[in-house]
Order: structure tokens, then sequence, then C-alpha cells
């Protein structure tokens, strides 16, 4: 059987009361990572809050199941324990009783008992030697997941580690080890270098971020006076002169400037708090367009996109870095579950703070709104190719003839043409009762195979459906769930709730099923040829 390890050191381990699973609070970490389903208990500097960290592991595991060895950093305690966590409670063939969706491995055997950890030397011991944990006395968990899912690849989880952490591995805040790979800040750059194009960002937006991570603790080029949130755009007044003149100055020599926004944070029921979060700016003549990242304590937010609003004369690059206790706790709060994007609207963010909305749209649009006051906004050239296209709304004039003589255009103005009819497409989509299916079908002039992506989410009442989706929703990697039936399909990728694969020829096919009937499913499909479609026979 194959395990994967996840070993944390210097952290604090799973802390609080191990012997009752009713004990509730912001330090009662075993019981809410053990006995709570969607909570989290972490503290302020911590990345998230909402217990989907551990929704990940069982699912990671082809049994669905996860064993942690944890040293606690208050009392130095090892304790082992493991879960098993099904879907929904079963019930066996020939057998009217009824299994629950958890099993607990622990110290009892008795079921009807708490199960609590071990805490046995011995046992520890050969648990550490048989799947040979590191020899260490630092605080700390190792999560063991047995038997990974086929996607759990040194690659996979070494490309995974790079992108989410790029900016804190940087800044000497991480170092890990993803089998004989060490990822730490001298080495960073190197190993996203070998990714290639499964790196997500730029090679000069990188270097962009490891000039940021050296001047995090550094004065700031320049600060905005207090109350600009409360304005539409930033307002010069709300800078020092000498300061923003610098701040223009440097930033017009593609030099990286910094400046600090502060903002007040307004806890319930009558508790307001000031903080402070930096943006970073620089000019990237080199690129093709603005790029930005958020960054609260070490975990990058990359599904917020402000700059693409703004039209500017040279592409810039962006950095919102949140460090302050209090504001990162607000925006731990806003996060979705899959800490990609933020939202006024979540229950427990409109539960303890007052305005989410508003703080949350300041710190969205601070560099934008920078970008505006600092950079010269690009304009649309209304005439750009008039010269080579006549303006049909335009009036008829007099031309010259070829022989010197003058004449005016005769006759009624041409009837527009024929619209030509839609062009029929190379896939198409059918509707089952609890899932879809994607067919090929033959196209003059299109040329199999074609690369298809298919994007899934259940329909919500407001918003954008596909960024609403939850991981509570469902995984298409979860084959088991939701099967698939392949016909000439390749190539097969999922993540998250999307699916990549290959349509191979004109007769291929892709369905899946298994999704909940009483919820409307959408999808989005993209799809394009290959760019060797031509010559696949003699692929």
């Amino acid at each position: 059987m194959t395990f994967l390890l996840v070993e944390d050191f210097g952290t604090t381990g799973l802390e609080g009361c191990y012997t009752d699973s009713s004990r509730e609070g912001s330090t009662e970490n075993w019981n809410a990572f053990w006995f709570r389903e969607g909570e989290g208990a972490k503290t302020t500097k911590s990345n998230g809050g909402a217990g989907q960290g551990k929704i990940t592991l069982y699912l990671a595991s082809h049994l669905r199941s996860v064993f942690a060895l944890t040293r606690r950093r208050s009392d130095g305690k090892d304790l082992l324990f493991g879960c098993c966590r099904f879907k929904r409670n079963y019930k066996l063939p020939g057998d009217d009783n009824r299994w629950a969706k958890e099993a607990r491995w622990g110290a009892t055997s008795d079921y009807t008992q708490l199960a609590v950890p071990i805490t046995d030397d011995s046992i520890i011991a050969g648990f550490k030697s048989e799947l040979g944990l590191r020899k260490t006395s630092d605080p700390g968990t190792t999560f063991v997941v047995p038997m990974p899912t086929d996607e759990m690849t040194e690659t996979s989880l070494r490309n995974a580690v790079v992108n989410e952490f790029y900016f804190a591995i940087s800044r000497g805040r991480l170092v890990v080890d993803v089998g004989d790979t060490r990822i730490e800040a001298a080495s960073i750059a190197g190993v996203a270098d070998q990714m290639g194009a499964a790196f997500r960002l730029s090679k000069r937006y990188r270097e962009f971020l490891e000039l940021a991570a050296r001047n995090i603790d550094g004065p700031a080029t320049s600060s905005v006076r207090p109350g600009w949130d409360k304005e539409s755009a930033l307002a010069v007044a709300r800078f020092d002169q000498m300061e923003l003149t610098e701040l223009k100055e440097k930033f017009s020599k593609s030099e990286i400037v910094s400046v600090d926004f502060p903002v007040t944070v307004k806890r319930r029921p009558r508790e307001d708090v000031a903080a402070t979060f930096r943006v970073f700016l620089q000019l990237d003549e080199s690129a093709e367009q603005s790029q930005e990242l958020f960054v609260r304590q070490d975990l990058g937010i990359d599904g917020e996109k402000r700059l693409k609003a703004i039209r500017t004369l040279v592409p810039v690059m962006a950095l919102t870095f949140v460090q302050d206790a209090h504001l990162s706790d607000f925006l731990v709060a806003a996060e979705e579950p899959t800490h990609r994007n933020w939202n006024a609207r979540r229950p427990k963010l409109v539960a303890q703070y007052r305005s989410p909305n508003d703080l949350l749209n300041a710190v969205r649009n601070a560099a934008l709104r920078l970008v505006k006051l600092i950079s010269p906004e690009g304009s649309r050239d209304e005439t750009a190719l008039a010269m080579y296209f006549a303006d049909p709304a335009s009036e008829l004039v007099k031309r010259q003839g070829g022989d010197g003589t003058t004449e005016a255009p005769h006759g009624d103005p041409r009837p527009p043409l024929d619209i030509p009819k839609p062009r029929p497409k190379p896939v198409s989509i059918r509707a089952k009762a609890d899932g879809f299916e994607v067919i090929a079908r033959p196209v003059e002039s299109v040329v199999f195979p074609l690369e298809c992506e298919v994007t899934l989410a259940y329909a919500t009442v407001v918003g954008d459906p596909f960024k609403s989706w939850d991981a509570a929703d469902f995984w298409v990697a979860d084959t088991q769930s939701y099967p698939r039936e392949e016909v000439g399909i390749s190539e097969v990728s999922t993540n998250l709730n999307r699916l990549k694969f290959r349509l191979e020829t004109e007769t291929s096919s892709l369905s899946m099923s298994g999704f909940a009937q009483d919820r409307q499913l959408q999808l989005r499909v993209k799809y394009k040829e290959v760019s060797d479609g031509t010559d696949h026979e003699d692929n």
C-alpha cells in the first residue's frame, strides 16, 4: 500500500481537549479537525478557517481515510488518531443494520465510547518506524493519507506548492520538501523555471514578487491619509505632495513602488480597529496585459482580478499584501472555501462585521485606484483604420470619374448582403436526468481531434454559478460518485469542477452522471483543434 505523508513542523499541533468532543472554542483544534464538519478553529495567522483543508485530505484517499500523529506545543504530548469518512450511512446486503458514515481509529474499540487518541509510546514509535516519519522533537502534525488518488504525484504536489505559496517561500516564511526536492527561498525561482507552463505566473511577475518580498518589512514609498476609502476615486489631497511626486517619478522609471493604505475594521457590535495593508506596483513594458495578486498573510488569492477594468499605456504588475491581524481575520471570514475569491455575503462575515462590503471593496480596488492616479490612462483611437473602411452612415458624395468629369452616384443604396447562417458546431451537449453527455459530430472544415474543457456548477439564483461553485457540491475527480462513460476519449484530467479531455474522432462521446436531480446543472464548454490536428492521421 502506498501513503501520502504531509509533515509540518514548527506549528502548534492539534491543541485542545481530546477527551470531550463537545468542547468548542477558538483553541479546540482537536475537536474541530476530528469531530466537526466544515468548521475550523484556527487563529488569525492561519491560512484557512472554513475547515476545507481536512475535507481534501479525505478526498485524496481511495479509502477516504486519514491518520494523523500530532505533537502539541502546549503539553508536548504525542497523539495518534485516524478516521474513515464515507458519504452516507451504509446498509450492507442482507443486513438490517445501518453503519455510520464515520469510523474512528484510536485507543478503544468500543464504539459506544468516545474515540480517543493513542498515547502509547511503543505503538507510536512503531507507527513512526514503519512509515519512515522524521524523528524530531518540534511540535507539528503529520497527516497520513493511505492509497492516495492517481493525481497525487510528486510532480503535481511540487507544482501545487510552488503555485500556491510562491510569495511565502520567497519571503523565507516556508520551506517545503517534496520527495528529494527542497523548495525554499534560494531554490524556488529555479524550481519555477523548470515547471514551464505549469506555473501560473510569468517569469517577469515572479521577479516582481521576489523584489516585493525583500521590501515587505521596509518603509513604503508613500502613505495614504485616512478617509480615502469613502471616496469613489483616489484623490491627490490624500497624499503628501513630496511623497506623491517621488511615487510618480519612480513608477514612470519602472521602479517598484509601495503605498500603505489605512482602513477601519468594524467588528460587531461596536468595535472599530485600525488596520493597514500595502500595495506594490511596477510597470512591465514586456507584458501584453496587467497582472495582479492578493496575498493574505502567506496565502495567495488569485481569483480576484481588478486591473482588467483599466486601460493603461503600459501594463502594470500589482501586489496587494495584507499582514495586519485584524484585517486578515476579516478576509478569512470573507473567503470562499477554495481560497480563490472573497464574498461579502458570506454568513460568517455578515455575522461578525458591520458594513463588510465597503471594507472588502476598499481592499479589492486599492491597487486599481492607485494605478488610475499615478499612471496615464490609455484612450481608444476612434479614427484608427478609418482610411481603410467606409462609413456606412455618411452621405453619398460626388466622385471624380476616370475621364476627369465629376459624377454623382446613381441608383438606390445597395441592400445588405444576406446574413450567413451560423456554422454548425462540432460538439453538442445532451442533458440527462442526473448528468450530461458531450457528443462529437462531423462538421466540414473541422479536423479532429479536439481539446475540450467542461466547467460544471449548480445553478444559482444570484451571481455567476461557476464562481459560486463550492467544494461541498461535487468533485469531478470522484469517479465513484460521478461515473463517466467514455468512447474515443483520451488525455482526461480533472481539477475541482473542471474536466479536460480530447475528442479523438467524430464519433467520440463522454457522459457523466451522479449529480443531484433536484438541482439544475449548468455547463460551460470550450473546445479547439489541437495544434497538429491537420496531421492527426500520422500521429
